[in-house]
């Protein structure tokens, strides 16, 4: 999956054992790319479980700081998932005798104990986490409670984000930001491939710094042993081993000159090594001059050739440089204006268009049709080019029939791919239909069995699913859901609109909602809901699989929250709940 091999690309680069110092640029897009995507925090800590279990003291160290900053970053998605014993078995694993805890070294296992206790401080509606400190406590693995600082708090603390090369390119990292933002297949594999070419493109990098590093150094260290042994050389006096190494140093130091040469032609321009780049060159040439002037005898005049062609290179570089930029901002601007006659040609036909024969526009643009087509049924929306049906209410009378619109929301491409199966059913042989479905509130009788299901209480909105004991008339495939919204905040809720989403296998169609707005919640009076009929087709009794998008706006703050719900009845149950 797409979006697992980012996330992998990214911790592994945060937690690499050959790190110096920890690389808050991909702890920290770790951290983001959870918050992006809707799987995030699962996918996130699994991969961080096996991390912390590194027999490598600074891997398992580096995982831990990046849990860290997630627990400080990325919000009560990722706390949940933290605070499973899934989870939480997983570091218990690192510490107790019984696994690996005779393996792993005590700064590791210190760390695990501290950030597991200061847990159950700032999170104390996990439950879970309590729960197992206090076991650890109870089996004697944890003696006292560690010492800690006084603030525990999760809240998001500025870290160091120094500049990383790979993520200074500004026009692929717009283009990685566009990718990960996008719910397509397709865009997540570009943004992998992206991603691992950013990433070879900074080893590329990162290797040619160490060798140019490597080089000045050898350089240094020739150069001073050479005039060294040069200042004190005699041909009379000197012994034969003293004269050995000087031919030595000599032939290193015309090696390294040529390695120099090299470094100078492949630097950029705006290298910041080049100035040392060039005075290393002249160090050597100095070098290798006086020892042809002192043991060679020759009469040296001029600059070497060998400085001119760097100098020589080095002017070239920058001359064509400046000739490039030239004539990027020439095409460039010639761009801009060959677009902007096009955009005017096109703006000054559509209006002699619709000013000749505006009434033939109006019939003709009804009769367009795209690849995609979008219909409007009773609030029912469908599109034939997706493998998702989404059903949405907008708060008022179903919208007009719209013909020929591409569709492209998130949600259609938010579920992970889905075994095509065939659209058969028992009623009819054809795609089974809710358009002409429809079933009235106060009809409804809630199961007496089954109790609702919280899909989302945060920001002082809950949502509940209710399920109703009979199927619709004749439709026994046919799950009928009562979601109410309540809202538990002080403030005002406003403009709240329920999406679902669900396999293509099934189809979700959502009536109207007995309103959009929501009063603050007042403690004397009941509190505030709107109730709204999901109904929720399943010919081939398959495991629902349902995300549903929430947005809102808290007194002038909006929100937009995205879940999956899975706790369904099972389909063969439908009707006798």
């Amino acid at each position: 999956i797409a979006e697992a091999e980012i996330f992998v690309l990214f911790l592994d680069k945060a937690t690499n054992p050959s790190n110096k110092h920890e690389d808050w640029e991909y702890i920290m897009g770790f951290c983001d790319q959870i918050n992006k995507e809707l799987e995030g925090p699962q996918i996130s800590v699994r991969l961080l479980a096996h991390k912390i279990q590194s027999p490598q003291e600074w891997e398992a160290m580096q995982a831990l700081m990046v849990l860290e900053a997630c627990m400080k970053n990325c919000g009560q998605r990722f706390h949940s998932e933290v605070g499973k014993f899934k989870f939480l078995n997983e570091l218990i694993k690192v510490i107790s005798p019984k696994y690996f805890g005779d393996k792993v070294s005590e700064k590791v296992k210190t760390k695990v104990i501290e950030m597991l206790y200061s847990w159950t401080l700032s999170l104390p509606d996990e439950a879970k986490i309590c729960e197992a400190y206090r076991m650890l406590k109870s089996q004697g693995i944890v003696l006292a409670d560690p010492q800690i600082p006084f603030d525990v708090s999760l809240t998001p603390s500025p870290s160091p984000r120094p500049k990383n090369p790979v993520f200074d390119d500004e026009k692929k990292s717009k283009r990685l930001a566009e990718l990960l933002k996008s719910k397509k297949s397709e865009d997540l594999q570009e943004a992998n491939h992206l991603i691992k070419n950013m990433v070879k493109e900074d080893e590329v990098r990162t290797q040619k710094a160490a060798k140019q590093k490597s080089t000045l150094e050898a350089v240094r260290n020739s150069v001073k042993v050479l005039n060294d042994m040069l200042a004190h050389f005699s041909p009379e006096d000197s012994t034969d081993g003293d004269k050995e190494l000087i031919r030595e140093l000599y032939g290193d130091c015309d090696k390294l000159r040529q390695t120099v040469f090299q470094l100078a032609t492949e630097a950029e321009d705006n290298d910041s090594t080049l100035g040392d780049i060039l005075q290393a060159n002249d160090d050597l040439c100095h070098a290798i001059n006086l020892y042809r002037k002192i043991v060679e005898g020759q009469t040296i005049e001029g600059e070497s050739k060998v400085t001119q062609q760097i100098r020589s290179s080095v002017r070239q570089g920058k001359f064509n440089l400046v000739e490039l930029e030239i004539s990027m901002v020439a095409i460039l601007l010639f761009g801009l204006v060959a677009l902007f006659i096009y955009i005017l040609s096109i703006f000054s036909n559509v209006i002699i268009y619709i000013l000749m024969d505006f009434g033939s526009f109006l019939v003709k643009s009804d009769d367009v049709h795209a690849p995609a087509t979008l219909s409007s049924r009773n609030g029912v929306l469908s599109t034939t080019s997706t493998s998702l049906l989404i059903g949405g209410a907008l708060g008022g009378p179903a919208p007009s029939p719209v013909r020929s619109q591409e569709v492209d929301n998130p949600l259609l491409h938010s579920l992970s791919p889905i075994l095509h199966v065939s659209q058969a059913s028992p009623y009819g042989g054809q795609e089974v239909s809710l358009a002409s479905v429809s079933v009235p509130l106060d009809s409804i009788r809630p199961s007496e069995f089954l109790c609702p299901v919280t899909a989302y209480d945060k920001n002082g909105v809950r949502l509940l699913l209710h399920f109703a004991t009979d199927c619709p008339p004749g439709r026994p495939d046919v799950l009928v859901i009562v979601a109410s919204m309540l809202n538990t905040a002080p403030q005002p809720v406003r403009s709240l609109v329920l999406q679902a989403a669900v396999p293509k296998t099934m189809k979700v169609k959502l009536q109207p909602p007995s309103g959009t707005e929501l009063a603050p919640f007042n403690p004397v009076l009941p509190p505030a809901a709107i109730t709204q009929v999901m109904l929720l087709a399943n010919p081939l009794k398959e495991k629902v699989r349902m995300r549903y998008k929430l947005t809102f706006t808290l007194g002038e703050q909006p929100f937009t929250e995205v879940g999956e719900v899975h706790e369904f009845p099972p389909a063969d149950r439908w009707g006798a709940l």
